[in-house]
């Protein structure tokens, strides 16, 4: 193979940090220098490659026209080299795992099945950031999330779970207190529980079952699907669940269905971290193991998994 032509790198790191930072002395005090020891990696530099990378004014460190150049190809490699870096570097914590997950998703899924990722993993420490909002991804405060994402952002990775299914649900005395219930038109009569982010399940179900717009309750909305189901075991109303999380309370017989109709939430549940974390070793390990989770639960449909890169 032929070899490289690559200038010192101890140079090229000199210029970077004083391209970036704008000045020599502050290169130094970044790179733990003298700012002669800059000065003279950067004069050396220039004279590997045979032209000014700087005019000097004894002010400010700028940057020539061949300078201009230069840097930003220097920049963008050194930024790569970081960023890979941080990818198969062990972290400190490597250990501990953050992950943001909406309220109701870990009440009612996650948690339960937990013990098996503890049990395969004994070493692994994981703490749980439980959200009402079930949007966006908190990189900052999270490792990896559990989210619908709506929005997506090319700085993050995203992998589909599966998609929730509406169903309506009341309780069995709600239902012997009201009447019969047989149809969706039958429900346009009653309080129709909502989660206030979420008003859209109740027109995505009627739509699906040939009814337009109705009102929706106005005195009870809700900051999360598990309140709104509490407050219909209750015997408040009728509440949208997404399945599978009123499961339990479905087979113990807290909650009914009234109608048979279940319609596809128009969002997955979306497995979320940042782009340059999706290798590190816990992230995989648990990302992993949610795809076996999604694939072995019986309440979600095959047709309604897409464990796939979104």
């Amino acid at each position: 193979m032929t070899k490289r032509d690559l200038p010192p790198l101890r140079a090229l790191t000199a210029f970077e940090a004083a391209a970036r930072l704008g000045s020599f002395r502050r290169a130094a005090d970044e790179l733990g220098l003298t700012r002669s020891a800059i000065s003279h990696q950067i004069k050396a530099l220039e004279e590997v490659l045979g032209v000014d990378l700087f005019s000097r004014d004894g002010k400010r460190a700028e940057l020539s026209g061949p300078g201009l150049i230069y840097f930003p190809a220097v920049r963008e490699a050194f930024d790569q080299i970081e960023s890979q870096t941080q990818v198969i570097r062990p972290r400190a914590s490597g250990n501990e795992l953050t992950v943001q997950v909406y309220v109701t998703v870990a009440m009612k899924w996650l948690l339960p099945r937990l013990h098996d990722f503890e049990r395969r993993h004994p070493n692994m420490r994981v703490r749980l950031s439980t959200s009402y909002f079930d949007w966006d991804f908190d990189a900052d405060n999270a490792d990896v999330a559990i989210i619908l994402a709506r929005k997506r952002s090319d700085d993050h990775h995203y992998r589909n779970l599966f998609r929730s299914r509406l169903k309506p649900v009341c309780s069995p005395d709600y239902l012997a207190r009201v009447g019969n219930i047989s149809t969706p038109r039958d429900l346009l009569r009653h309080k129709l529980l909502y989660v206030y982010s979420a008003e859209e399940d109740w027109r995505l179900w009627l739509k699906a079952a040939g009814l337009g717009e109705t009102k929706l309750s106005s005195t009870l909305a809700f900051d999360s699907y598990l309140l709104a189901q509490e407050a219909a075991v209750a015997g408040q109303g009728i509440a949208m669940t997404i399945g599978p999380y009123a499961r339990d309370e479905l087979a113990s017989g807290r909650l009914v269905q009234p109608v048979d109709l279940d319609v596809p939430h128009q969002h997955w549940w979306t497995f979320a971290c940042r782009a340059t974390d999706r290798l590190l070793p816990k992230v995989k390990l648990f990302e992993d193991w949610l795809l076996e989770q999604v694939a072995s639960d019986e309440d979600i449909p095959a047709m309604e998994r897409e464990a796939r890169e979104a």
